[in-house]
């Protein structure tokens, strides 16, 4: 029996939902850490312990799987950003960074597929859209734990997504070893959400009010 077959015969037995997690698992790690064009199908399954078939039968082709497995990022990524943390709010915004340093260190794969654009050549507008999703939930979580809701003006959403931004930027210098130790990403993001949250935010929703005051005030000469 060849070693091929004799995998074929062992492989665990397992409930549909706990294959199709192996298997978004085994992507993921594939379509992280090697350029899209390199990863095939029949590896992924081999890593999952099982079949080709069954790939394409949970999730079709290639490029459906490797969204797949971004979706699955995206849906539970935002949770690691805490929202019922009765702190302070510098108090808040440190154990929630690092909370999510923690995350990204334990699944560097999943940050990788997410924030260093992974994927097929070009530029993906599924991912483009996983990717802004996922910014919109972080941005969410930020706004309920600075303001209590994420029902706010355009302009205080801006000011969360902008400081996502921030965020990736300090990520993707981490996760490529560009010099910067953990210690120091945690000080600019944690940092960096304060000040976006206390500075930028309030000063983006005062903005227009100068103008909007004058066009509301009463004329004293009428």
């Amino acid at each position: 029996m060849s070693t091929r077959e004799h995998a074929r015969r062992t492989r665990r037995r397992l409930t549909p939902d706990a294959r199709r997690r192996d298997i978004l698992r085994a992507a993921t790690i594939a379509f992280a850490t090697r350029p899209y064009a390199e990863v095939h199908v029949g590896e992924i399954a081999e890593a999952a312990g099982t079949s080709r078939a069954l790939v394409h039968h949970y999730f079709g082709d290639k490029r459906a799987l490797f969204l797949a497995a971004a979706r699955e990022v995206v849906e539970r990524t935002p949770r690691t950003v805490r929202t019922d943390l009765d702190l302070d709010p510098e108090a808040m915004v440190d154990a929630n960074t690092s909370l999510w340093l923690d995350m990204i260190e334990g699944r560097r794969d999943e940050a990788s597929l997410l924030f260093l654009g992974a994927g097929p050549a070009g530029v993906d507008a599924e991912l483009a859209a996983l990717q802004d999703e996922l910014r919109d939930r972080i941005a969410d979580r930020m706004l309920v734990n600075h303001l209590g809701t994420a029902d706010v003006p355009p302009a205080a959403r801006a000011a969360a997504r902008a400081a996502t931004g921030l965020v990736e930027q300090a990520l993707r210098d981490w996760l490529l070893d560009r010099g910067v130790t953990r210690a120091q990403v945690h000080a600019i993001v944690s940092r960096g959400i304060l000040a976006v949250m206390r500075d930028v935010l309030p000063a983006a929703l005062a903005a227009d009010e100068p103008a909007a005051a004058r066009d509301e005030r009463p004329d004293r000469d009428g």
